[in-house]
């Protein structure tokens, strides 16, 4: 057994392209995606889903074919103008490496106004900051703020630019769906009038809770500030069912003497509640905790599973109720009618049954999904253990 081939197979990160041997049924999403690419004259797109449900791969396997397309990883979010900083400075870095001189030169120029706006910045809080420890008395101090305005039209200027040189731009922008649903609507909506220009097509990845939003105002008419006034359209990925997670693992897997047996990598499936970053996370551990041995079957796993949710759920704190509820939920899967049904047909009151409901989906041991409930895998094992 390879011990370093194994984990190595197992490392959750994005896939590349030259490694899209390893995707599962997501050719659908990606093939809107493209058509979106290469056919919609302009606007915003989002790519929405779950954290580790593979958006940042998605965005990897778009092909623009001719289309320039620019990708984009943002890294300072702490605020609107944090993002638009980190934004134009990404795109001129991309663009200054290109062969067009005018849009090399343009791109170059921005650069340079970025670093020399940061490092007035930076150089001013730390003056500050110095002043603050060496005067006890110090109250407070102007700081020069970001050039916003600035910024803007720089970044419109760039863009606009870009445009007349290729004739159409893809931008795909990544890690906005790790902020909160209000601070990703404030940043799209402060940047819309930058890259809602014709002939050019941009797609965030974006957190689950836009999703939900953009679904309810859709359905709306004529109503102010709808989402649907920024995004035009949204495309929502999934959790993968058992039978991908399973051939997920079996991919990666693949040529190494079955030192997994299928019946440990089922064990493994259920943990994983069709999030494929949950299911290599815990392969990975279940594959560390068994190194030694020839080979991992179901006893193995279930044993080194339930040795991990004990370490990470042990420290929960649920009430008899609580606890109660959760156990009644094993083997159950239907919509909250029915599931609120089951907690008072067993003695809970019609009061409690709702914020018991509320304080297990909040907790992550009860999944709602498109409106039918049931227990996360990692709580049947909790039950097991309580």
């Amino acid at each position: 057994m390879e011990a370093e081939k194994i984990i190595k197979a197992l490392a959750d990160k994005p896939l590349q392209k030259k490694e899209q041997n390893y995707l599962v049924d997501r050719e659908n999403e990606i093939s809107k995606l493209n058509m979106l690419t290469r056919y919609h004259p302009f606007g915003i797109f989002g790519l929405c889903g779950e954290t580790g449900v593979g958006k940042t791969t998605i965005l990897n396997m778009i092909d623009s074919e001719e289309i320039k397309k620019i990708r984009i990883s943002l890294i300072h979010r702490e605020n609107k103008e944090s993002i638009l900083y980190d934004l134009l400075y990404t795109i001129s870095l991309n663009l200054s490496r290109v062969e067009n001189h005018a849009i090399k030169n343009l791109a170059k120029e921005v650069l340079n106004w970025i670093i020399e706006e940061v490092a007035v910045i930076k150089g001013a809080t730390l003056g500050v900051s110095m002043i603050a420890k060496g005067d006890a008395k110090y109250e407070k101090t102007q700081l020069p703020r970001f050039n916003v305005f600035a910024a803007h039209e720089k970044l419109h200027r760039l863009l606009k630019t870009s445009i007349e040189e290729y004739g159409k731009i893809a931008l795909l922008i990544d890690e906005l769906d790790k902020e909160s649903k209000q601070d990703v609507l404030n940043v799209l909506d402060s940047l819309k009038f930058e890259l809602q220009q014709e002939s050019m097509v941009t797609i965030f990845s974006l957190p689950y809770s836009i999703y939900r939003e953009y679904k309810q105002d859709r359905m709306k008419w004529n109503e102010s500030g709808n989402l649907e006034n920024i995004i035009k359209d949204v495309i929502f990925l999934y959790e993968m069912s058992d039978s991908d997670i399973l051939e997920l693992l079996l991919r990666r897997l693949e040529g190494m003497n079955g030192w997994f047996k299928k019946n440990a990598l089922v064990q493994i499936v259920s943990f994983a509640d069709g999030n494929p970053r949950d299911a290599l996370w815990i392969a990975q551990k279940v594959a560390f905790e068994n190194l030694s041995e020839k080979y991992v079957d179901e006893s193995k796993c279930k044993t080194t599973i339930k040795k991990i949710v004990r370490e990470y759920m042990g420290s929960l704190i649920l009430t008899e109720i609580q606890k109660k509820a959760l156990k009644l939920c094993t083997d159950f899967i239907g919509s909250k009618e029915e599931i609120l049904a089951l907690f008072q047909s067993s003695g809970i009151k019609r009061t409690t049954a709702y914020s018991t409901l509320d304080r297990l989906i909040s907790s992550g041991l009860i999944l709602e999904r498109e409106g039918m409930y049931r227990i996360s895998g990692k709580a049947k094992i909790f039950v097991s253990l309580i």
